[in-house]
C-alpha cells in the first residue's frame, strides 16, 4: 500500500467537469485519486451521467476514485450501481476506494456477478470470485521494490501463482521489469494469458512444480538486476515441513529475495468452522462466499493441520471453488526456525514505515508489528543496516 496522495475533490458536476477537462488537455497532471462528494456522489448521478463519466474518470486518474457508500438505495438499484461501475474499469475489493491497475489504459470488467444472474452458481468464474474475496489488493510490487532492501530488484517471480494478481497488477506500475510466473494449474495460466498486458510487457507463465530446482535455475538465466520472488495468500501452507525447507533452500539460491505472505501469529483452533466472506454485491445478487471446514475435520491446535474449501452458496445449492486439503498453518516463528537451519536472514515488512526490518528487531521499542503479513528470506549478507 504505497502512501496515498491527497485526492483531488469534486463536489459539483460543473467542478468535476472542469477538473477532468484540465487533466484531459494536459493542463493538470493525473492525480492518483479523485474524491466524488456532494452532488457528485454515485447515487446522485443519473444513469446516463454515470455512463458518460466513468470512461473520463478512467483516463484521468492513476489509481481510481473515492466515493462514500451509496445511501437510500434498495437491493436492486444498489447492485445495478455496483455493476455499472465494476464493468467499466474499477473494483472496490480493497478499502482504498474504486480502483484500477496503476495508470492502466485498459477498461477491464470486474463484474463477476453478472454471469451468476443469468446462469447461477455454475456460471461464476472461480478465479474472479477468489480475487474479490481473498486477493491481495492493498499491497503490490511497488510497495516492496521501492524499499531500501529491494531497491535493486528488476525481476519479479511469482511461484504458485494462480491468477497472478501480484505480477499482473505490478507490471502496470513497474512496466520495465521482467515478470516470471509459474503454477501447476493450466486453467490459471489460461486465465492469466487472457488478461490484457501492456504490449511491451516482458512476462512468462510456465506450468511447473515449485519444488523443481530446474525451474529456479531457468529463472536465474532470465534474471536482470536483482530478483524478488513472492508467494501470496499463504500458498506455502500446502507444503509439508521437508518440502517447505527445500523450497526456502532452492528459492533463496536462485532469487535474491524470497518473500512469503504470512499469517499473523494465531491459533488455528480459534478459526470458525464457517467463515463468511460474502461481499455486499454478492448478498444483493443472492449468493454467499464462505470458507468451510471439511466435514468432520477441525483444525488441529498442536500440528496446525487443517482442511477447508472456498465455496459459494445460494438457495438452490452450493458449489466448491477451491479445495485446500491438509494445509499446515506455518507460523512466523516456525519460518524463522527454518531460516536459522539454512543460515538465511529474515526481514519483515513494516507497513507504517513502508520498509523491511530485520526480524530480530521486532521487539525493539517503537517497532510496529501489527499487520505484519510479509517475510523476506535472503542469503545476502552485505545489506546496510536498516533504518
Amino acid at each position: 500500500m504505497t502512501m496515498a496522495a491527497t485526492p483531488r475533490a469534486a463536489t459539483t458536476r460543473a467542478g468535476l467537469g472542469r477538473l477532468l477537462a484540465a487533466i484531459e488537455s494536459g493542463r493538470e497532471a493525473k492525480p492518483e485519486w479523485i474524491a466524488l462528494r456532494g452532488e457528485c456522489r454515485l447515487e446522485r448521478l443519473r444513469e446516463g451521467e454515470l455512463t458518460a463519466l466513468l470512461p473520463r474518470l478512467h483516463r484521468s486518474v492513476l489509481r481510481g476514485f473515492k466515493a462514500p457508500e451509496p445511501k437510500g438505495l434498495g437491493r436492486k438499484r444498489r447492485l445495478a450501481l455496483w455493476r455499472a461501475v465494476s464493468s467499466r474499469g474499477f473494483h472496490d475489493f480493497s478499502d482504498e476506494g474504486w480502483t484500477k491497475c496503476w495508470d492502466s489504459p485498459f477498461v477491464e470488467s470486474y463484474d463477476y456477478v453478472g454471469p451468476y444472474l443469468t446462469g447461477g452458481l455454475s456460471a461464476l468464474d472461480a478465479f474472479q470470485v477468489y480475487s474479490s474475496v481473498l486477493g491481495t489488493h492493498e499491497y503490490g510490487v511497488a510497495d516492496f521494490v521501492d524499499t531500501e532492501l529491494c531497491q535493486r530488484v528488476r525481476t519479479v517471480v511469482e511461484p504458485m501463482a494462480g491468477c497472478a494478481d501480484f505480477a499482473y497488477h505490478g507490471h502496470f506500475r513497474k512496466p520495465d521489469f521482467r515478470y516470471v510466473m509459474f503454477d501447476l494449474d493450466s486453467k490459471a495460466r489460461d486465465f492469466v494469458a487472457a488478461r490484457r498486458w501492456l504490449e511491451a510487457a516482458d512476462w512468462h507463465y510456465w506450468i511447473a512444480n515449485v519444488l523443481d530446482e530446474r525451474v529456479w535455475k531457468r529463472i536465474r538465466t532470465l534474471t536482470s538486476g536483482r530478483s524478488l520472488s513472492y508467494i501470496g495468500k499463504q500458498s506455502h501452507h500446502y507444503l509439508e515441513a521437508p518440502q517447505l525447507l527445500r523450497l526456502l533452500e532452492i528459492g533463496t539460491r536462485h532469487v535474491d529475495y524470497f518473500m512469503l505472505e504470512v499469517q499473523e501469529p494465531a491459533l488455528v483452533s480459534d478459526l470458525a468452522e464457517v467463515e463468511d466472506l460474502t461481499r455486499p454485491e454478492m448478498k444483493d445478487a443472492g449468493f454467499r462466499a464462505l470458507l468451510v471446514d471439511d466435514p468432520g475435520v477441525r483444525p488441529n491446535p498442536l500440528t496446525h493441520r487443517l482442511s477447508f474449501s472456498l465455496e459459494v452458496r445460494d438457495r438452490a445449492g452450493s458449489r466448491p471453488l477451491f479445495h485446500y486439503k491438509d494445509w499446515t498453518s506455518w507460523q512466523p516463528v516456525t519460518l524463522w526456525a527454518l531460516a536459522q537451519i539454512l543460515g538465511l536472514r529474515v526481514f519483515y515488512f513494516e507497513p507504517g514505515a513502508a520498509e523491511f526490518r530485520p526480524l530480530e528487531r521486532a521487539a525493539e521499542p517503537g517497532a510496529e508489528i501489527a499487520d505484519v503479513n510479509f517475510l523476506v528470506f535472503t542469503r545476502h549478507q552485505e545489506l546496510r543496516k536498516s533504518k
